[in-house]
């Protein structure tokens, strides 16, 4: 990654998807979803199994009777998730479902380990979500045409980190990849909205990880604001590895910012954040080489007022005895 380089003057290309027209000749119409809540998707499944003449009527009625204490829907959200439930195969053109899934799953519980597995067999069949996912891997529009193809071990094993931020729109529009030295853009608006059901999949899911690199002391891109820049990535299983040598490799001094360090390791390995964050703190009481400097949640949140803004503050800074590490201390 050369952090000299000037964004603002690279090509700009764009990433390659199906039209409308193409979706439609070799998988389906009208294809893209706009379902973020995967917990509501689970409802719905089941109240339409409990429902003997399947209309959207019925189904919306069922569920505004089941679910009385949540706000009350109409017809027209329903058939956005029933809608969907058909592009996955999950019912049939007639709301019908002859195997049954989300078994285990109660109406307005949380998923179950088996209604994860079932969204994740989702998300990895899905072509759309495959499409998008083939980015990660090589975003050539010669690559593109063999996405069909691509399995779950593609994506995690032989995938890269993709950067992204919104440059013309209010939705991500830009991405950004390490070794490209070029602007990768997306321009439909409905794709814009798609990759955020994207995310919100794979990071509900624990497929997909993702964070803003404000807390990065450092551009990770010449010209873009890290409060604009975020990075995501497909989670690759943890193997512990020699923190030590890794920091001495990585870096040219003993005081070590934390977020730098998490931001690394993440380039490097794909792990997800948490499982690095335990590491780090195991080594820091394993290691007599490691130690480190505290801050306060109060420090890194300056007055964000939102739990999502807050959780994003302090995502790269691990807890350790009721506080946060801002600097790790590699001693020589």
């Amino acid at each position: 990654m050369n952090r000299n380089s000037n964004i603002l003057q690279y090509p700009t290309v764009q990433l390659p998807i199906l039209s409308d027209e193409e979706a439609g000749r070799q998988f389906s119409k009208w294809s893209y979803v706009n379902i973020y809540s995967l917990k509501d998707l689970k409802d719905i499944y089941l109240i339409s199994r409990l429902v003997k003449e399947k209309t959207v009527k019925n189904i919306t009625e069922k569920r505004n009777e089941l679910m009385h204490k949540n706000e009350v829907w109409g017809e027209r959200k329903i058939l956005e998730y029933l809608n969907a439930l058909v592009k996955f195969d999950i019912l049939d053109s007639d709301y019908n479902s002859y195997t049954s899934f989300f078994t285990n799953g109660q109406l307005n519980e949380e998923l179950t380990e088996e209604n994860v597995k079932v969204l994740r067999n989702i998300f990895f069949k899905y072509f759309r979500f495959k499409e998008l996912s083939s980015w990660f891997i090589n975003p050539d529009p010669s690559f593109h045409k063999t996405f069909s193809s691509l399995t779950e071990e593609d994506y995690i094993h032989n995938s890269n980190l993709l950067f992204y931020y919104s440059e013309r729109n209010r939705f991500t529009d830009t991405f950004l990849y390490d070794k490209y030295e070029k602007k990768f853009i997306i321009e439909n608006d409905v794709l814009m909205r798609f990759w955020d059901v994207f995310l919100k999949w794979g990071t509900t899911l624990k497929i997909l990880e993702k964070f803003n690199l404000s807390a990065l002391e450092n551009d990770v891109f010449a010209d873009i604001s890290n409060k604009s820049l975020s990075v995501t990535y497909f989670i690759k299983p943890f193997k512990e590895f020699d923190l030590i040598k890794f920091l001495q490799k990585e870096f040219n001094t003993k005081y070590i910012w934390m977020p730098e360090v998490i931001f690394r390791i993440a380039r490097t390995y794909r792990y997800a954040i948490p499982d690095i964050k335990e590491f780090v703190i195991s080594m820091i009481r394993e290691k007599d080489e490691l130690t480190y400097e505290r801050t306060s949640e109060i420090f890194l949140i300056k007055g964000k007022n939102t739990q999502k803004a807050i959780d994003m503050a302090t995502y790269l800074f691990p807890k350790m005895n009721d506080s946060y590490i801002s600097t790790l201390i590699l001693r020589q």
